[in-house]
This record gives structure tokens, C-alpha cells and sequence, in this order.
């Protein structure tokens, strides 16, 4: 089966990685998780101390686009940046960018999709 590609050399992605760095300087958002590949992953979970109270969940992958709706994707970092940013241009400027990465949200696999609303799983946004 072959796996889905993401398209690294788009101009949207490129974005995605600059803005996902600067929205979590403007949003200073605490207890954010995200993990490039399951190396990554292992490794992390090598260094976390197990006590009795501890408890392990899995979950399994159904699909490749997470249902978040683009609009609520805008709302919420909208709110966030509003709280922790007093300058109307940058956070402005960081929702415009938002936008337009979430727009042509595509990916391949034998063919191109574009789903109707979810953001592709490995996005950096």
C-alpha cells in the first residue's frame, strides 16, 4: 500500500513550518505535544518515569485528516493570540497566513483529494 505524500516543496508548506513556530512564541501556549515520526516518539517515551499511579492509553489511527473545522482552526488561535498579543498588525497578519495554508489543504495518493474540511495529519499547522 502506498503511503500518502505530503508535498514538501510547496510554498504553503514552507509557511506552515515558519508560522507554526511563531504562533506558539504569539500564543505561548503551555502543554503542547507534537512528534515528527515514531522515532521521535520512542524516544520521548524512553524518558518518562512510571509510578504505580501511572496509566497507559493508545489510540488508533481511523483516518488521515483530523476533523477539525478550518473555521474553529481560526477562532481559537484568533482567541489565543488576542490574549497573549497586543499588536492588531502581526495578529492579523499570523490569521491572514493561517488561512491561506489551510486553504489548498491536499494530498496524493494515486490521485489527488482535497478534503471538505480537517487538516492532514504530519501538517505543521
Amino acid at each position: 500500500m502506498p503511503e500518502p505524500v505530503v508535498n514538501n516543496k510547496q510554498a504553503s508548506y514552507k509557511i506552515a513550518r515558519y508560522l507554526n513556530k511563531r504562533l506558539n512564541n504569539l500564543t505561548n501556549l503551555q502543554y503542547t505535544y507534537a512528534n515528527k515520526n515514531s522515532y521521535e516518539l520512542a524516544q520521548k517515551l524512553n524518558n518518562i518515569l512510571i509510578n504505580k499511579q501511572s496509566r497507559m492509553i493508545t489510540l488508533g489511527i481511523k483516518e488521515l485528516y483530523v476533523n477539525f473545522p478550518i473555521l474553529n482552526i481560526l477562532h481559537i488561535t484568533k482567541f489565543w493570540l488576542n490574549k497573549h498579543n497586543n499588536n492588531n498588525a502581526i495578529r492579523e497578519q499570523a490569521l491572514h497566513l493561517l488561512k491561506v495554508i489551510l486553504k489548498p489543504n491536499h494530498f496524493q495518493y494515486n490521485r489527488f483529494f482535497q478534503p471538505e474540511k480537517g487538516i492532514a495529519m504530519g501538517s505543521h499547522i
